[in-house]
């Protein structure tokens, strides 16, 4: 099933509103969770964790830690909000360290940490919130909890280094360029989906088919992301654009356009890249406009979305079914909306 083309012809656009009016409650209780861990660091860099945790994006991996798990035990919420807010954490301190591998300035609509504190803060500020995440993890009366967050961030580092050694690499090979994205960001939607259900109680076939949904969705997001660094707005994002090109990381769209051009045509973007040290946003989206590179990017997206679709077929007799879904018509939507 194409569930974008089923999106743009059978379905009204689901505003992310639509989403979280199912979740309200539980948004709410992840932030006021958030809000109280700051307490729990030294007071010498509660300011510096508040800066972080209070003003967040959508949070896309604790809702689906909670429509993952959604179910009629009551009981059960309160530790969907715990791992909500652990995934969080985890996210969070992945974007600090993420901007300043990437010089990146902005983040959520203003300074990142490393614009504001500078890099050598924002290195020890992520390994305290990564080292939060694992604390209250081992809170947690099975250890299971604590394995499976420790080893996804142990893969999401893995990721971001095994991107950093392909820095430059104008021939990347899509099967590295997916499995960096396998590691650096449809890992941690796959813990996200199965320790939820895991916590919902719900039996293993269905864990570990929400967990392959939530990889194939985190897949898709990361395609979608990567075509925004290129086309889209940075006042819509909220954070720094085009900074995968200025620090030599060729995601999926340049991968596929300069497969598409001539050597000398790529070669002219190269030097204005690495020498000049300027993104050609103009020259670079023209191009793809002609190659039809969005097209192309499309068809990868859609594979996952695809996949990602088909392994709740078989599960529509569960609660959290029909709201993973949502998230995934709403992430299927998003990059048709870019230029």
């Amino acid at each position: 099933m194409n569930i974008t083309k089923e999106t743009d012809s059978m379905r009204t656009r689901i505003d992310f509103s639509e989403i979280l009016v199912h979740a309200t409650e539980y948004v709410q209780n992840i932030n006021a969770f958030l809000q109280d861990q700051v307490q729990s660091f030294e007071p010498e860099i509660q300011e510096l964790i508040e800066y972080c945790l209070v003003k967040g994006g959508k949070r896309i991996r604790p809702l689906l830690v909670y429509f993952s798990g959604v179910s009629e035990d009551e009981a059960a919420m309160e530790d969907l909000v715990k791992l909500g807010a652990i995934i969080e954490l985890v996210h969070m301190a992945t974007l600090v360290h993420d901007d300043i591998l990437d010089d990146a300035s902005v983040r959520h609509k203003r300074e990142s940490v490393y614009a504001k504190y500078g890099a050598s803060v924002a290195v020890l500020l992520g390994d305290a919130l990564f080292s939060h995440a694992l604390k209250l993890a081992a809170e947690f009366p099975t250890v299971d909890i604590c394995r499976e967050v420790a080893a996804s961030t142990r893969t999401v580092c893995a990721g971001e280094i095994h991107q950093t050694f392909e820095r430059g690499e104008v021939e990347l090979s899509l099967e590295k360029y997916y499995r960096a994205i396998e590691m650096k960001t449809a890992e941690l939607f796959r813990v996200s989906c199965f320790l939820g259900a895991k916590l919902g109680g719900y039996p293993a076939d269905y864990t570990k088919a929400v967990g392959q949904f939530g990889y194939h969705l985190g897949t898709a997001y990361q395609i979608f992301d990567d075509y925004a660094d290129i086309t889209g707005d940075e006042d819509r994002f909220g954070k720094t654009l085009n900074t995968d090109l200025l620090r030599g990381k060729y995601t999926l769209p340049m991968l596929l356009l300069f497969e598409a051009i001539e050597v000398d045509t790529r070669q002219k973007i190269l030097d204005q890249l690495n020498i000049d040290k300027y993104v050609p946003v103009k020259e670079i989206t023209e191009l793809m406009s002609f190659y039809e590179i969005k097209g192309k990017v499309i068809e990868h997206f859609e594979r996952q979305t695809s996949a990602a679709e088909q392994l709740l077929v078989p599960h529509e007799d569960k609660m959290p079914t029909a709201r993973l879904r949502d998230i995934l018509h709403f992430v299927s939507e998003q990059i048709r909306v870019l230029t």
